[in-house]
Order: structure tokens, then C-alpha cells, then sequence
């Protein structure tokens, strides 16, 4: 009935339901698309969603205890994490308050396993927005991908340029491998700027001095003769 998806890689995902039809089904459907799921019958397990312990919370703030709604908005203020809330088809005040309590989206409780199609969407889309929105770290460096600014040693931060951040992302993606100038051009040249490849090397030059890497004697972006740039990160 259902299909694993390939993108997931295991994500860690919590669900809380106080119905247990509901519980049911989405855990079958959950399992077999390849998330590692915590369940939990009410939202007092929300207590304990913070600090990278979960990628997706899926929870009805409707629990018997009646603090689900309480516990939502506190969540929100102590953690990013992406909310999902399910409620029933014709809630449409608790749609708005869902919302405005942080949850990032809202979908009716799949009745039935045809409802749960959107349901895996919106899954993957939260997941999608919410690993481009994570920090990326390479040793004592940190690019945080929202602000845009690098951040490094002894309180260093500094902001990026657009050509700047695209080139560090393009770096990070592809650690070790030998990047040519016609690529890296392709990866980091914004709508109508000139495709030339001098470009490249005048972005490398701004960046190897962002990250006090010696030109000289560069150890984080390489110079690869006759072939293009290295990005090889330190570890952690």
C-alpha cells in the first residue's frame, strides 16, 4: 500500500495523537516511508522535543489533558524544529490557532490511507526547508545559512556577500572534489552577471581572506593546477 521514500535518510520524527485509529495508521504509513518514529498518546512527550532530538514533530494539540495547545506555544518559544498539526476537517478556528502558535503547517487527520498523500508532501517539504535552513559547520567554522554570516573563532562573524554564500554552500556540498572555474561559475553566478571566469578567482581570493586562509599556503580552498578548486573542511 505504501512506498518507501528514498529522500527521507531516516529522519526522526515524533507523533502525538490521542487517537489511537489515527495513531495506527500513520505509524504504518510513517514506518514504511523510512522515518524513525517516536509515538506517544499525548502531547506531554512535547516536554522533551528540543535540542536536535527530533527533525519533525506531527502532532493534535487536542489532547485529553487539555495542554496541548499551551505546550505547543511554549515549544515554539525554546526550539525551530518544524510542527505539523492534524486536526479535524472542519476546524477551522483551531486551524488559525495552530498557526499562530508556531505550528508551520496544518492538515485534516487523514481518514483513510487516500488522505495520506498530502500528508507525505508536506512531510518532505518541511524536512526540505528545515535541512537548508541548518547551520553548516567545518571545524571551528559555522555558516549560518539564514543570516548568511560566517562565523568562526574567538567571536569572528562576519557577513557574506550573495556570490560569497552561494560559493561557501557550493563548497560544503561538495567537500573534496575538484570544482573547475565553468562549474563553480554555473553554481554561484547570479541572474545577469557576466559569466566570466576571472570572476571565480576574485570570489576565491574574498572568501580565503574571510576564513584567514593564506593564499600562499591555502589549507581550506586548494588550488588545483590546470584542473580548478579543492574545498577540503578541517574536522570537527
Amino acid at each position: 500500500m505504501f512506498q518507501p521514500d528514498p529522500d527521507v535518510l531516516q529522519a526522526r520524527l515524533l507523533l502525538c495523537d490521542p487517537d489511537a485509529t489515527t495513531r495506527s495508521m500513520l505509524c504504518e504509513a510513517l514506518t514504511v516511508w523510512g522515518y524513525q518514529l517516536t509515538v506517544a498518546g499525548d502531547t506531554a512527550a512535547l516536554e522533551e522535543a528540543h535540542g536536535g532530538r527530533y527533525e519533525l514533530l506531527l502532532l493534535d494539540p487536542q489532547d485529553a489533558q487539555g495542554r496541548g495547545w499551551q505546550r505547543l506555544g511554549a515549544l515554539r518559544t525554546r526550539s525551530r524544529v518544524p510542527i505539523l498539526a492534524l486536526l479535524g476537517e472542519n476546524a477551522v478556528l483551531d486551524r488559525v490557532l495552530a498557526l499562530e502558535l508556531g505550528a508551520d503547517a496544518v492538515l485534516p487527520k487523514p481518514r483513510q490511507a487516500q488522505d495520506l498523500h498530502e500528508l507525505r508532501l508536506r512531510l518532505q517539504g518541511l524536512l526540505r526547508r528545515s535541512l537548508e535552513e541548518r547551520p553548516l559547520y567545518f571545524g571551528r567554522w559555522r555558516l549560518d545559512t539564514q543570516t548568511r554570516r560566517l562565523c568562526g573563532p574567538n567571536g569572528f562573524s562576519t557577513a557574506l556577500a550573495p556570490a560569497e554564500y552561494r560559493l561557501l554552500r557550493a563548497f560544503l556540498e561538495r567537500p573534496h572534489s575538484v570544482l573547475c572555474r565553468q562549474e563553480l561559475l554555473g553554481l554561484v553566478r547570479g541572474p545577469g552577471a557576466p559569466a566570466l571566469e576571472r570572476n571565480i578567482d576574485l570570489l576565491i581570493s574574498r572568501l580565503r581572506q574571510k576564513l584567514a586562509d593564506d593564499a600562499r599556503e591555502p589549507r581550506l580552498i586548494r588550488t588545483v593546477r590546470g584542473l580548478g578548486y579543492l574545498f577540503d573542511p578541517p574536522e570537527a
